[in-house]
């Protein structure tokens, strides 16, 4: 894809090298240095992007000079071939760098596509047009189908079966149990007659009587006998007595393990049914229309408001990856506000003077700068809404230069939710490797 980004715009006479292979492998090789920042700053993209939309883009742009300087350490000559400041090439560049990172880096894609989506519409493409149109349209495509993977809920859930593992093993204590043989002898020869076959006495109380003696020896002998054994028995018993068996051990393993099959089972049914989750959100809140960040009814608010507040908090709901339809479906939501007209349409720079200073919106700001940082060149228009205080009057002129595309740009309300909303995606996506190293300028 990259390399018929430019070869493209060569086609469309937007770019001329004078059919010199060698000028455009150093096109080339400068896309690719682009590339390379991009995706060590990705918060970078709204800026790219935005300069290679617009054929008019400001000569004294940040991003254009860096593209230049870029170019310079590629071409040292490049100014011979191209006598003043070459934005086509610059613009065929930045699109090419852009393609390149966004095929490796989903924040790429999800800024270009926002911004895409916003600033196109209201810029003269002219023959351009085919050109945004496939890189687009390829660009969406991609990113909307990882969003749309995400936001699926499957028809069936797949878990690991549960794998126990050993418990540690019961020990099981007792006493060393042993027969005295020789007590044990001497109380049945009590128990059998007077005396031991060596004539000594066979106890304290040995039985008077011999069996052949015509006495009652059996009635001595039984009593005797048993009392003896049941004695014997007794001390075994006594001695081998098993300790009380501790199983806190294996319990507290067994009831580990399944407590942490259990919270995976609950995490990957949470994962699957997320989708279904966030879409019974979205349809509660659009029923509802409440908003959760001003903490009233969209009803209660003025038209301009309530869009940009439906802006904010559709934000706050979702994930930054979210299908092109969420876009529509905030639309619809806007749409129904009772005192909202589509025919009526609204100068962006009117919306975006009111989200800079109504006191309703001051949430919108203070998120918004969580995400974005004070506008250096052209970016995001979120930008010049959050921090009023790095420009405090900006002319259409100046509105033209920031953002892209003319101050007089007529949106409706819907429109504007919507840009509103983008914007915010796009700068969550790339605000989210603020964790990572960055560059500020171009190696």
């Amino acid at each position: 894809m990259s390399e018929s980004v430019l070869l493209k715009f060569l086609e469309n006479g937007l770019v001329n090298v004078g059919g010199d292979d060698v000028k455009l492998e150093k096109l080339s090789a400068t896309s690719s240095d682009l590339a390379t920042f991009l995706k060590n700053a990705p918060e970078k993209t709204a800026s790219f992007a935005l300069i290679a939309f617009d054929p008019e883009a400001p000569v004294n742009d940040p991003v254009v000079a860096d593209t230049l300087e870029a170019l310079k350490k590629r071409w040292l000559t490049y100014g011979n071939t191209f006598p003043t400041a070459p934005i086509a090439v610059v613009r065929a560049m930045l699109l090419d760098a852009i393609v390149q990172a966004a095929e490796e880096d989903e924040r790429v894609a999800v800024v270009f596509a926002a911004c895409a989506r916003n600033v196109l519409p209201y810029i003269e493409a002219g023959s351009e047009r085919a050109i945004w149109a496939d890189v687009v349209r390829e660009n969406e495509r991609r990113v909307d189908a990882r969003a749309e993977a995400e936001w699926l809920t499957p028809s069936t859930v797949n878990v690991e079966k549960l794998k126990l593992s050993k418990p540690p093993a019961v020990k099981i204590n007792t006493g060393k149990a042993k027969v005295d043989k020789e007590l044990l002898l001497n109380k049945i020869f009590a128990a059998s007659g007077p005396h031991k076959p060596d004539g000594t006495s066979s106890g304290p109380s040995p039985n008077p009587y011999w069996p052949n003696a015509g006495q009652q020896w059996s009635l001595q002998f039984a009593p005797k006998l048993t009392a003896a054994l049941a004695e014997t028995i007794d001390a075994v018993g006594a001695a081998g007595k098993v300790e009380a068996l501790d199983f806190s051990a294996p319990l507290d393993h067994f009831s580990v393990e399944v407590s942490d099959y259990s919270a995976q089972l609950l995490k990957v049914f949470g994962a699957a049914t997320a989708g279904l989750q966030r879409r019974t959100n979205l349809l509660w809140w659009k029923e509802a229309l409440f908003s959760s960040s001003a903490q009233t009814s969209y009803r209660n608010l003025t038209p301009t408001v309530a869009a940009a507040t439906m802006a904010l908090d559709l934000y706050l709901q979702l994930p930054t990856l979210s299908p092109v339809s969420v876009a529509a479906f905030l639309q619809e939501a806007v749409r129904s506000l009772p005192q909202t007209s589509t025919s009526s349409s609204h100068t962006l720079h009117h919306l975006f003077a009111e989200a800079r200073s109504h006191n309703e919106l001051r949430e919108l700001r203070r998120v918004a700068g969580a995400v974005v940082s004070a506008p250096e060149g052209r970016g995001f228009l979120l930008s010049l809404i959050a921090h009023t205080d790095a420009a405090t009057e900006i002319s259409n002129s100046k509105f033209r230069e920031l953002v892209g595309v003319p101050a007089d740009t007529s949106l409706n309300l819907p429109e504007w939710s919507t840009w509103l909303f983008r914007e915010l995606q796009a700068a969550r996506a790339a605000a989210s490797a603020a964790g990572s190293e960055r560059k500020d300028k171009v190696q």
